[in-house]
């Protein structure tokens, strides 16, 4: 671990280390998209068929990781253009005033409220043990098809906001983990050098690797999840389960499989 100047802070990824999905979940919520763009479409007195909203929405998967490989985002809007342009439609329809766009929006982005994925059993106790131990604490998340603004109503709905002094999501800020602007982001805005805040995720390219370039102290979390053959190839979470670098270059010892376990490291860096 790096010495840190005197503040220790600890920032955590939020899909599959906070909060956990299933496939029928995701399905189900795909299915809700579709059917509000159709309807919000034939508000505008747009016509496509649930059917072709639901093949333009699988192959923007494809095209929307494509970007975000590139550590690049998407934004809501964009990402439902894309979509009603993949299913035949013609975007140029679409009114360019806010009400329209907004009602769009609504339909796309609400899903994520209405079947919420799953808080981690130890996510509450943790942040409650750092709490306690004043540390400040941080939240970095890549969004999909849900944006910040929507996750941060999902997480006060657990009731777990309130531990964030600094929550940090890529649609906001337009760069994705592991690009270094993003941690830098995080830590700059808790006030703490890299070196003094520990970075816990799953992923160990985005989380593991991109922290460490950053100069954060990271910690590779290891939860039983269901395998990424029980999602459908082409869906969000399969293509972004991708990995570059290879687990068994990451220490061992920096590898947790229990949230809480990572009040150890902060204590350590706290008594460097």
């Amino acid at each position: 671990m790096q010495q840190n100047s005197g503040k220790v802070g600890v920032t955590f990824d939020l899909w599959e280390t906070l909060i956990f999905d299933k496939p029928e979940l995701d399905e189900a919520r795909g299915r809700m998209r579709c059917e509000g763009i159709r309807d919000g479409l034939e508000r505008l007195g747009i016509s496509l068929a649930l059917d072709d909203v639901k093949l333009g929405y699988d192959e923007s998967a494809k095209i929307f990781q494509t970007v975000w490989d590139q550590n690049r985002e998407v934004s809501t809007v964009e990402q439902i253009y894309a979509i009603v342009k993949l299913a035949g439609g013609q975007v140029d329809k679409i009114p360019p005033s806010t009400d329209a766009i907004q009602a769009l929006v609504n339909g796309y982005v609400e899903p994520i409220l209405t079947l919420r994925p799953s808080l981690g059993d130890n996510v509450v106790n943790t942040l409650e043990d750092l709490r306690a131990l004043g540390v400040k604490i941080g939240l970095i998340s890549n969004t999909g098809r849900a944006p910040g603004e929507s996750l941060r109503r999902l997480l006060e709905s657990y009731g777990v906001m309130k531990y964030f002094d600094v929550a940090v999501f890529s649609n906001e800020v337009g760069f994705r983990k592991p690009d270094l602007r993003i941690f830098k982001q995080a830590t700059s805005e808790l006030g703490l050098n890299p070196g003094g805040v520990i970075h816990v995720g799953d992923n160990p390219d985005a989380d593991f690797n991109g922290a460490k370039e950053a100069g954060m102290n990271a910690v590779l979390f290891e939860p039983e999840l269901l395998g990424v053959s029980a999602w459908e190839p082409n869906s969000l979470f399969a293509l972004s389960r991708r990995r570059t670098h290879s687990l068994e270059a990451i220490d061992p010892a920096s590898r947790i499989r229990s949230l809480r376990d990572a009040t150890y490291f902060v204590k350590e860096l706290m008594s460097a």
